[in-house]
């Protein structure tokens, strides 16, 4: 099975190639295992867009995905139980959306993590978690290295951990944790060099909410931090 899915990506990977040396990827997944990985080298990359898709559903899958270029556009809905997704992207003007029980979706999101390092400036990186019914133990992490980068993190659930380690200048990060922590608490970590960075955090539901910022901004301008905690 792991092979028929090579052989799939690389026909899709070569019919879309076009003029502009564009590498297109393209999937419809479901079903329990699977382990795929994905390397796209160039520019203009792309996996899934808004209107074209990149759905994996099932459980107990690992996605592995590269992308190396400028104006990455990575879209997926990584859909279901126990699944874990790794993105090592490296351009500038990469556009990201990571989704599971977004919008119209109606899957759960339990044990579900992920782990997004980011190099390049003038990033855009959307995650939307369990915003439809509520996961439980999802885990995101996040390395972005690069100037200009925006954050929007929305996570809804039960026990959902957020750590971000960002360096760079002019970086936003917009972050809404959602729903009953467990005895440890919703914890959101976020460490931060760099100049002018802005903040708005936002934490609610049960039980203890946690946040550690760390920002260190040197002689430059200082950062622009909103939080509002409530149960």
């Amino acid at each position: 099975m792991r092979n028929m899915h090579k052989i799939f990506l690389i026909l899709l990977m070569s019919a879309g190639l076009s003029p502009a040396f564009a590498n297109d990827i393209y999937i419809t997944q479901s079903g329990a295992g699977l382990n795929l990985d994905l390397i796209q080298d160039g520019q203009n990359n792309v996996m899934g867009t808004s209107a074209a898709r990149m759905l994996l559903s099932g459980t107990t899958s690992v996605l592995y995905a590269r992308q190396t270029g400028n104006t990455n556009v990575l879209t997926l809905d990584l859909e279901g139980t126990s699944l874990n997704a790794n993105l090592a992207i490296t351009g500038d003007q990469n556009d990201v959306v990571l989704k599971c029980n977004a919008g119209s979706s109606s899957s759960y999101c339990d044990n579900w993590t992920a782990d997004i390092d980011i190099t390049g400036d003038s990033s855009n990186i959307d995650i939307d978690v369990g915003t439809t019914a509520a996961s439980n133990a999802s885990n995101v992490v996040l390395q972005a290295t690069g100037d200009s980068t925006t954050v929007n993190l929305d996570i809804d659930g039960a026990s959902a951990p957020v750590s971000i380690t960002a360096v760079g200048n002019l970086n936003n990060f917009q972050v809404n944790l959602d729903g009953p922590g467990d005895s440890a608490g919703h914890q959101i970590t976020i460490h931060h060099t760099g100049n002018s960075a802005t903040y708005d955090v936002i934490q609610s539901g049960a039980y203890d909410s946690i946040l550690d910022i760390i920002t260190n901004t040197g002689a430059g301008a200082a950062a622009d931090v909103d939080i509002s905690q409530t149960q």
